[in-house]
């Protein structure tokens, strides 16, 4: 049943890609042509860019901050459908950062609603789902891999905190219990704040996973590993996810 689900889960993935490309692709005997945003007029500095990345990062809005508030730093992923006829529905915050965030850059694709070319099947207009990152960067902050490998190191600190308190024989198994779990929570936390700044590290996901051991979470886990064995075989990058997605970056002030 195991290697089933891992079957089907890999499957969706392929199409997920194949749906985020920009050209004609033969999947069996059928050619998928992905969705697609129709060309808008852009900035210099941002015709590097894919269109729809083009328009979130010169139209998004969002509330400036107090002054002694502030976002978060982050990359928001955002899935949604493209459906047959071009209109927009079905949207799914797939990475966390901040709400207010992420409402941002929803009502901002929404504001894309009736430019969209539907994907096709075989020549047929076909509902498609589609993958929009933000990232959301502060210049004067270290880079994201360096945050994201901070917390991952408290994480697995905790972690092993935990496991020396399973381990010793001077606590009853009550106290071994209450005490290590609350070790094991922290850590998860950790990696779910290395998550925010890296959204498809199959390492990340691992660890998670071994913490929904320990925590008897076994459901959490095995759906945990699933996606691990699909992030190890995206091996995304942030390069990348230019590559097999879109990518725009809004600089916090």
């Amino acid at each position: 049943m195991k290697k089933m689900l891992l079957t089907i889960a890999m499957c969706f993935f392929v199409l997920g890609l194949v749906a985020q490309e920009e050209k004609s692709i033969y999947l069996s005997d059928q050619n998928v042509v992905p969705p697609q945003f129709n060309e808008i007029e852009v900035e210099e500095t941002v015709k590097e860019r894919s269109p729809i990345c083009s328009f979130i990062e010169q139209n998004l809005e969002i509330k400036t901050p107090s002054s002694t508030d502030y976002f978060p730093e982050g990359t928001v992923a955002i899935e949604f459908t493209v459906n047959s006829d071009g209109t927009l529905s079905n949207f799914i915050v797939v990475n966390r950062v901040d709400y207010q965030l992420e409402e941002a850059v929803i009502d901002c694709i929404k504001k894309t609603e009736g430019k969209w070319r539907p994907g096709e099947v075989n020549g047929n207009p076909s509902a498609m789902e589609k993958r929009v990152y933000v990232r959301f960067d502060s210049p004067d902050n270290p880079p994201f891999e360096e945050l994201a490998r901070q917390n991952y190191h408290y994480a697995l600190k905790r972690f092993h905190k935990g496991e020396n308190i399973l381990n010793n024989r001077l606590l009853s198994a009550e106290k071994q219990s209450r005490k290590s779990n609350r070790f094991f929570n922290r850590s998860l936390s950790q990696l779910d704040a290395a998550t925010v700044y890296m959204p498809n590290d199959a390492t990340i996901a691992f660890w998670k996973a071994k913490n929904y051991e320990k925590l008897g979470m076994h459901k959490e886990m095995l759906d945990m590993l699933e996606l691990r064995q699909t992030l190890l075989s995206m091996d995304i990058s942030e390069q990348e996810l230019k590559k097999f997605y879109d990518l725009a970056v809004i600089t916090l002030k």
